[in-house]
């Protein structure tokens, strides 16, 4: 099947994307103390990855109505459910389960999205993924996550 190019497809839905997402993190964050770059607030990253999104996403959204690019493909419901249900998986067994297991379940949830997958590319991106998670958050960034049920 032929792709076809229009004045603002897949550019203009990610740029706006990037905007709302944005737009809404500095609303939600309206109120923390953002202070300054030798004082950081609790504000100071949301807001600074927020201020980030609107700019990222005003480039991509402008870059698209100047240039065109791929039309915009039907959102598969599939897709969509799969994402929320493995996110509800991890906000259900972070708790109890500790970061890896859950991270483990979380990733492996996500790839019955896509039907094709073997069951060896979904373990090995399982406990990479869980691994990654756990030198970054835990030894790297030092966030008290539990890692363990036991």
């Amino acid at each position: 099947m032929q792709r076809t190019r229009t004045r603002a497809g897949q550019g203009l839905g990610a740029g706006l994307m990037f905007i709302v997402l944005g737009a809404l993190g500095l609303w939600f964050g309206r109120g923390l103390v953002i202070g300054s770059a030798q004082e950081m607030g609790p504000g100071y990253a949301p807001a600074l990855v927020c201020w980030g999104l609107l700019l990222v996403g005003a480039l991509v959204l402008v870059r698209s109505v100047l240039r065109g690019t791929e039309a915009l493909e039907p959102v598969s419901a599939r897709a969509v459910l799969g994402i929320a249900g493995a996110l509800g998986v991890f906000a259900a067994t972070i708790g109890s389960l500790g970061l890896v297991l859950a991270s483990l379940l979380t990733v492996a949830a996500a790839c019955l999205i896509e039907p094709k997958l073997r069951w060896k590319e979904v373990v090995l991106l399982s406990v990479g993924l869980s691994a990654g998670a756990l030198v970054l958050f835990v030894f790297v960034l030092r966030i008290p996550f539990r890692t363990w049920p036991f």
